[in-house]
């Protein structure tokens, strides 16, 4: 199968129309994985929601590494990111079609940890209010007060104490989105130095 994110990038450079407005691409992205995913039922629509993720992976050139239906701990892949002198890492991958709690994340957690795995990305068609994951305000001030060294823009900012990303379909729409128009930007400003 191809993957969807290349023939999305092949499509939209036939409509100029909404080849140099992010916002339309966003929306042309949209509709095109919406339409897609209208084509199949129940657990269908799952399986080819990861087909998506996974093309988004290989989409930005991360090696992906799928894991088999069963006995995989709920891990359905792993990435292999490569942190330049720091060496590579393995991510732990879930892919849910669904909204997301702190449930999952917990369950999430401790699929990494069977598996001795400290990083994880959770890719959802949405998700609650994750506060449960992040250093309160209270918190910050307490360790600001303390004399607990921080750049101000980080104290200004909910702090991760949780090893695991969330990447909801309009976050991974919003990046191939704003990587093709960047790439089009490019192409035409080189083709007008001319």
């Amino acid at each position: 199968m191809s993957n969807l994110f290349f023939e999305l990038e092949d499509l939209i450079f036939g409509y100029e129309e909404i080849l140099f407005d992010e916002v339309k691409i966003e929306g042309f992205v949209f509709d095109y994985l919406n339409n897609k995913l209208k084509k199949f039922n129940g657990s269908e629509k799952g399986f080819y929601f990861e087909k998506i993720v996974f093309d988004f992976f290989e989409y930005k050139g991360i090696p992906i590494r799928k894991t088999k239906k069963t006995r995989d701990f709920g891990i359905d892949g792993f990435l292999k990111l490569n942190l330049g002198f720091i060496g590579e890492v393995d991510v732990g991958l879930e892919i849910k079609y669904r909204k997301i709690g702190s449930k999952d994340i917990d369950a999430f957690r401790n699929s990494l940890e069977d598996l001795d795995i400290n990083l994880g990305i959770i890719c959802c068609k949405d998700s609650r209010r994750l506060d449960k994951y992040t250093l309160d305000t209270k918190l910050r001030t307490l360790l600001f007060s303390k004399g607990i060294e921080m750049k101000e823009n980080l104290i200004n900012e909910r702090i991760s104490t949780n090893p695991v990303i969330v990447l909801k379909s309009e976050d991974f729409i919003k990046i191939v989105s704003s990587d093709i128009r960047a790439f089009v930007r490019g192409v035409y400003k080189k083709w007008n130095q001319k």
